[in-house]
């Protein structure tokens, strides 16, 4: 009884926000929406990664949380501001030899809250973060909804 219980909240809690879940199995589901704006809330995912060489699975999943988190601060500020892209390809006999894409992004990101963190089997880690869009107004910045 307590484990469908259990199901039933975090069923719940998934459908409330915004953006269901990325982890299907203990590993990156194939599909999953990273942005969205609903009538309330900017909604992000960021990912991180765990480092094999930490020894410690605390110390890997304390760190793939950070580096996550950063990264959905990195997604907000890129839906908010925009993002800068150099891309530069070498081509030799007709071969890619070279390809790089720098993406630059910058703004101010306030205010954001991790509203669910899961973990992989791998310890890497998946936030959901969100913004409230009053926020944003109180900026000057207003974002259309995209259900």
């Amino acid at each position: 009884m307590k484990k469908v219980l259990l199901l039933l909240v975090v069923l719940i809690l998934a459908g409330c926000s915004g953006l269901g879940s990325a982890v299907k199995k203990g590993d990156i589901a194939p599909q999953f929406t990273d942005t969205k704006v609903d009538s309330k809330y900017l909604w992000v995912r960021g990912f991180g990664a765990a480092n094999p060489a930490h020894t410690s699975a605390s110390q890997r999943k304390i760190m793939s949380r950070e580096a996550a988190i950063a990264h959905g601060y990195q997604r907000a500020a890129e839906y908010i501001y925009g993002a800068g892209i150099v891309a530069n390809v070498h081509i030799k006999d007709a071969v890619s030899e070279n390809s790089t894409i720098d993406n630059t992004v910058k703004g101010l990101v306030k205010g954001m809250e991790v509203f669910g963190t899961e973990y992989m089997k791998d310890d890497g880690c998946a936030v959901i973060m969100r913004l409230d869009l009053k926020k944003l107004a109180s900026a000057g910045i207003t974002l259309e909804e995209n259900k």
